[in-house]
């Protein structure tokens, strides 16, 4: 196989494992938010509409990677039981602002320590130096997929090393992988 066969490989496994991890880590925070009545979408948009203050219904689906109807779907939800309220811009009426309520402050208050202790025990799986590195090689992957977004300074450590090491270590190809920890929380009750 010659290197750049190789190289290619690595990518693709790369890709696939980080695929695996994230959609089995959202199904765990997923799970953590569901017995509040909310699904992970939904606390995003309540998070977002906290942080932010009132946003368009366009840029709530830009920043939560969500297309116009799925960001529909999931005001129409949080509007019906009353955790948002929507209104249409006085004078351009194609604009709609969404708002939180005082009653989605108060399930966005009660929901977020479940999330938060969900996210806490997946990211207990790795040491703080791994959690760091996960985070600098995640803001370096959204800098490259969206340049126009990426807020984050540079890292003081550059990981462009990696990639030179990656071209003359082929040990990792018949390296077997680690045993997957699965990892499993207790339902909030």
């Amino acid at each position: 196989m010659s290197k750049g066969e190789k190289k290619r490989r690595r990518a693709l496994d790369a890709y696939s494992t980080l695929q695996r991890a994230a959609s089995m880590a959202a199904a765990q925070v997923e799970q953590a938010v569901h017995p509040f009545g909310l699904s992970a979408s939904q606390f995003g948009v309540l998070e977002t509409l906290q942080a932010r203050g009132p946003v368009h219904q366009q840029e709530l689906a830009e920043a939560l990677g969500r297309s116009k109807a799925q960001m529909t779907a999931i005001i129409d939800a949080l509007e019906a039981r009353g955790w948002v309220r929507r209104e249409r811009h006085a004078t351009d009426r194609r604009f709609i602002s969404v708002y939180l309520t005082d009653d989605g402050r108060t399930v966005l208050a009660s929901t977020a320590p479940a999330r938060s202790d969900a996210i806490v025990a997946i990211m207990a799986e790795l040491s703080g130096e791994q959690r760091a590195r996960l985070a600098r090689l995640c803001r370096r992957l959204l800098r490259v997929l969206d340049p126009d977004q990426s807020t984050e300074p540079d890292d003081e450590h550059d990981d462009t090393h990696d990639d030179e090491h990656d071209e003359h270590d082929d040990s990792s190809d018949d390296t077997p992988d680690a045993p997957a920890v699965e990892i499993t929380l207790p339902s909030p009750t």
